[in-house]
């Protein structure tokens, strides 16, 4: 298979970073190619501008940096997306990520009134890592806000069901918890199918 990873960490010395590097392990250990991206290193802008507006409108094809990254999905099957847990969400740098590549046209459409999601149903890990522990994330419904806002408002929207959060938490609590981690996340790399 080929699996697409998406980081929104740029320190390479991050436990992000050591997740991306556990799940590849795993990954290539049972044969499968990795495709990498790190959006802040790679420079990617995360901003909704002009240009994604012209093509929004009709009047501009669309943005040259945003197709290469359709096409990299495209070519993928399986996405992988990295990140730390910032304010109960996504780095804004893979927020705008998904509000510019997962565009109407490509990733869904309006037939009759109705939204149709009309991206292949390829399998789709989401690897949060956050600091807080869990009693903090069900006290505070954390889990059903990102099942609504993640899982259903932007996977599920686009016609992808299979969806694989694994939020890794208590990061800051020891390296108990981080090796545990590792081993799991590689453990997903190579059980991926």
């Amino acid at each position: 298979m080929q699996i697409l990873i998406v980081q929104a960490q740029p320190d390479a010395a991050s436990f992000s970073a050591a997740v991306e590097a556990a799940f590849t392990k795993g990954a290539e250990a049972a044969g499968h190619s990795v495709d990498a991206v790190n959006l802040p290193n790679d420079g990617f802008s995360p901003g909704f501008g002009q240009a994604d507006l012209d093509h929004y409108h009709g009047k501009a094809p669309v943005p040259d940096d945003v197709r290469d990254h359709q096409v990299r999905v495209d070519a993928a099957d399986a996405l992988v997306l990295v990140f730390p847990v910032y304010w109960w969400s996504f780095p804004a740098v893979l927020k705008g990520w998904i509000d510019r590549v997962f565009i109407g046209g490509w990733a869904f459409r309006f037939e009759e009134g109705k939204v149709v999601g009309t991206m292949r149903d390829i399998p789709v890990y989401l690897l949060g890592v956050g600091g807080g522990g869990n009693d903090g994330y069900t006290k505070h419904g954390y889990y059903t806000a990102f099942d609504t806002q993640v899982t259903t408002g932007i996977f599920k929207f686009c016609g992808i069901q299979r969806i694989h959060a694994h939020l890794l938490l208590d990061v800051e609590s020891g390296a108990e918890y981080r090796d545990a981690h590792l081993e799991t996340v590689e453990e997903l790399g190579r059980s991926i199918a």
